[in-house]
């Protein structure tokens, strides 16, 4: 890098957007899939509209077709419009050299032969002309944010079909306005989850054709179609179709459902491409960073990505991506090499395909795209403008000699905020301190305190502290029993909870100033609950060892209980430290321990979650929390767990689960 481009001076690296954007909506989404009792389309008959059905018509509308046909996957679009149109081992299907190597793939699928055009120096979708001889089928495929010119290829090989692959630019315009994913004889996309438009894996199949939609079904339900009236007798939604063999290539209804969502989000996302991407070329504009794109492509704000040509003497495509991630966080990749001298083009290793690798051409242009190029993810465009700006700083200070003026600082990232929740009776005069640590934390952070008071007044102790107070009424509506009383107002304090990350605080215990800052250091690096240690103190306040496991009653058992645990590297009498873990290995009976005051989580991730279920008289006996439950569901959900593995929660004993250490009597 050059000396004249100086970075943030504090390095922090950009909070690119994460791709797809999920949120609760996408959520009830997919609920709405498992409670309609419909799974698949092979699947029982339901009331509830099918998830697959209503996102493929929104696909065609959204496509400018009458009719669409959801698949398992890009790959398998190309097989069943291939089939649909006849075509079979003895045909060639042509297309550009510089794609996924999955476009060839599926065409040896058939028993076809893939053959290869090159790239333009101005475009990788590349150009059918320069093929020597008429191909049975063209897979025309729109890249990055460029377009392949249908228009052109029906013209250079009339009567040749083109199938038209929108898998980069979904929904878009074409510069005289017509709708991508309208031009091909067939239209395929993928929904893969990198794409612009995903339901996580599938594709889709696009016609004007009621009997061509009816083939396609066919090809993808087992020989069968949906049935135009739902027979009172029949089990399932489909009739035999008696047109084309078919196999089981439909997506299953919640990947309908996902898809669903992830469609009423377009529009304001390629709102935010287009901007993005036109922010990106300013900052880049009198470089010799080129971005090499199609104007309607942007316009419409579906695009892929967008290629950058590299300026001679900037560095190879590994030595950009490098330096961009480096300095900025943002993980850019190569434009794709040719298909054929690829490391992932290998037919010959497969029986079936053996034959149908077709004679080398020369592919120029394409090797040059690949090794000039590097492409920027869609996903980079929804940030924000002065993050943009950076990326085009840095691109900028590669060039030889570059002076850039270009300012480079990260744009603020949005203000992370937690909501802690203390549920108290108002009653123990631990009270102050427990919310006087809550509001001492040293974390980057919006720290919003909410306090549940569980009793006829408000103590004294809240009243000078900054937070939101909420009264339980004795409305009789909640559990008496202590355990399924506590519970059960976590449950209804978490449906409150709107910040980022959500913790909990007993009235009793205390944090450590740098306790949240800990945890978030692990929750914003993806973990859904991450979880602290704690150190063991006496009802006044001070560090204290124990002789037996102090959440049983007093007897040998709680004893032996310790032992394990010592053995297990948890607790021993020796410290006053309690190494909580989500899994212990090695004691029976206890797989896992760890303190509700030691969590935190993502406010989506505890949605899932509940706090409350009925317990048997042996789990009542056992003590069995609120603590324990969550942790079966955790476990039973396999949430990657996060532990900072410092003691930052100072756990008082002598509470409800310990009350024998507030009587003095804390061994027999």
């Amino acid at each position: 890098m050059s000396n004249d481009q100086a970075l943030p001076a504090d390095g922090r690296p950009i909070d690119w957007p994460v791709w797809p954007e999920l949120d609760e909506h996408s959520s009830l989404a997919m609920a709405r899939a498992l409670l309609s009792g419909r799974l698949a389309v092979s699947g029982g008959k339901s009331l509830w509209p099918s998830q697959t059905v209503t996102a493929a018509r929104t696909v065609a509308r959204m496509s400018g077709r009458r009719h669409c046909v959801l698949t398992t996957s890009g790959s398998t679009s190309i097989v069943v419009a291939l089939h649909a149109l006849g075509i079979g081992p003895g045909d060639t299907v042509a297309m550009t050299a510089a794609t996924w190597v999955a476009c060839a793939t599926s065409v040896l699928r058939v028993g076809a032969t893939p053959v290869f055009f090159d790239a333009t120096p101005e475009s990788p979708c590349g150009d059918p002309a320069t093929l020597a001889e008429r191909p049975s089928a063209i897979l025309g495929i729109h890249l990055f944010a460029q377009h392949f010119d249908v228009a052109a290829a029906r013209a250079r090989f009339p009567g040749v079909p083109i199938i038209e692959d929108a898998s980069h630019t979904q929904f878009g315009l074409t510069a005289d306005g017509s709708r991508i994913g309208s031009l091909g004889d067939l239209s395929i996309m993928s929904l893969q989850a990198s794409k612009i438009i995903t339901s996580g894996e599938g594709g889709a199949i696009l016609t004007d054709d009621e009997d061509v939609l009816h083939r396609l079904e066919s090809l993808v339900m087992d020989s069968r179609r949906r049935a135009a009236l739902n027979s009172p007798i029949a089990w399932n939604e489909l009739v035999p179709a008696n047109l084309l063999h078919g196999s089981n290539q439909s997506p299953p209804e919640y990947t309908g459902a996902l898809l669903a969502d992830q469609l009423g989000r377009f529009p304001a996302q390629a709102e935010r491409r287009t901007a993005g991407a036109r922010t990106l070329a300013d900052a880049l504009a009198g470089s010799g960073w080129e971005m090499v794109t199609d104007e309607a492509a942007v316009a419409s704000g579906s695009f892929y990505g967008i290629i950058v040509r590299i300026p001679e003497g900037a560095g190879t495509p590994d030595e950009v991506m490098s330096a961009v991630e480096r300095e900025t966080g943002l993980v850019i990749s190569t434009v794709y090499d040719p298909v054929a001298e690829g490391p992932l083009y290998l037919p010959e290793t497969i029986k079936q395909f053996a034959a149908l690798r077709a004679p080398a051409v020369d592919l120029p242009h394409a090797r040059a795209w690949f090794a000039n190029s590097v492409m920027i993810s869609h996903m980079a465009f929804l940030a924000p403008a002065e993050d943009l700006r950076r990326l085009a700083a840095v691109l900028r200070s590669l060039e030889p000699g570059a002076k850039t003026t270009v300012p480079i600082h990260a744009s603020p990232s949005p203000t992370t905020t937690v909501d802690v929740v203390v549920i108290t009776k108002g009653e123990r005069d631990t009270l102050a301190g427990t919310l006087a640590s809550a509001l001492k934390q040293d974390a980057d952070a919006t720290v919003r305190l909410t306090v549940w008071v569980d009793g006829d007044r408000v103590p004294d102790a809240i009243a000078e502290v900054p937070c939101e107070v909420i009264r339980i009424a004795a409305d009789g509506l909640l559990p008496t029993e202590p355990f399924a009383r506590i519970a059960a107002l976590r449950d209804l304090a978490a449906t409150r909870c709107t910040a980022d990350y959500v913790a909990f605080l007993d009235d009793d215990n205390e944090w450590d100033t740098n306790h949240l800052s800990t945890l978030l250091e692990l929750t914003t690096a993806g973990y859904p609950v991450a979880h602290s240690w704690r150190t063991l103190v006496s009802p006044d306040g001070l560090p204290t060892t124990v002789d037996r496991f102090p959440w049983r009653a007093p007897s040998t058992a709680a004893e032996a209980l310790l032992t394990q645990l010592a053995a297990a590297d948890v607790m021993d009498n020796d410290s006053p430290t309690v190494r909580d873990s989500a899994t212990i290995d090695g004691v029976p009976g206890l797989p896992g321990m760890v303190d509700m005051g030691e969590w935190l989580f993502d406010r989506d991730a505890l949605r899932l979650l509940r706090f409350s279920r009925p317990r048997t008289p042996a789990e009542a006996e056992a003590r069995l929390g609120e603590d324990d439950v969550l942790l079966e569901q955790i476990h039973r959900l396999e949430f990657p767990v996060g532990r900072t593995a410092q003691p930052t929660l100072r756990y008082r004993l002598g509470g409800m689960s310990t009350p024998e250490y507030g009587t003095g009597q804390a061994a027999e």
